[in-house]
């Protein structure tokens, strides 16, 4: 009797143990429940020392300019091997501007960086030409530009701009701007999916033979009655 109680403890220990391995099931939504929300946005930064180059197409050739570096773009969604991106917002001086980039060229983030896109104007300077004699001179032309990025053209260093609603390049880029503070990147491998468990394979293997163990204790403890003696 004792080997039987011992041998159900043993059970009831291994189904304690099972219970975890299986995932919880969950209730089905009920009827007029909220809606889901809205997928999380995802983004992507230029690592430091990087170059990522928004397109027009997702074709190298059709480069308009740089990422800053240490800055996100909004991921929208893939063509292959690229990107396809929105690099800043409808937002003050700045337009949102629609692209491609590599892949490659960039790290998705978990979470969104502090600042998401670089915010900084620069100023553009017409000159005007000197009116003849004495007439009253205009002088320069100042406008505030918004700075997208860098773009290079031969050897001249330009600036991707917004002013006055159109988008143009000026000469010299932008080399000296506050920088984003990046995320540590995971060293640790993720664990495979799909997998038994040792311990769920353990608990079952204990499970069976503790339940062997009780059906055969059950039978073997029976024994048949103990006839009657003949009366005297």
């Amino acid at each position: 009797m004792k080997v039987l109680k011992a041998a159900i403890c043993l059970v009831l220990t291994a189904l304690i143990l099972i219970t975890p391995c299986f995932p919880a099931a969950t209730a089905p939504a009920l009827a007029g429940a909220d809606a889901p929300s809205a997928p999380a946005k995802k983004y992507a930064y230029v690592d430091l020392g990087c170059n990522a180059y928004l397109c027009g197409e997702p074709n190298e050739s059709a480069a308009l300019f740089l990422i800053p570096q240490t800055y996100c773009v909004e991921i929208l969604g893939e063509q292959k091997e690229w990107y396809r991106v929105r690099y800043a917002e409808d937002n003050g001086i700045y337009r949102a501007v629609e692209g491609f980039c590599l892949k490659a060229d960039l790290i998705e983030c978990d979470a969104p960086l502090e600042n998401l896109y670089l915010h900084m104007s620069v100023k553009v300077i017409y000159k005007t030409e000197k009116p003849p004699a004495s007439l009253p001179e205009l002088g320069d032309i100042e406008l505030t530009a918004a700075y997208y990025g860098a773009y290079r053209i031969g050897k001249t260093d330009c600036s991707y701009v917004l002013c006055n609603d159109k988008f143009a390049y000026i000469p010299e880029a932008v080399t000296d701007y506050p920088l984003n503070t990046l995320p540590e990147r995971p060293t640790i491998a993720p664990a495979k999916k799909g997998g038994t468990s040792a311990a769920l394979i353990a608990a079952i293997v204990v499970t069976v033979a503790a339940a062997a163990a009780i059906t055969v204790l059950y039978f073997t403890g029976k024994r048949p009655p103990k006839p009657t003696p003949p009366a005297q």
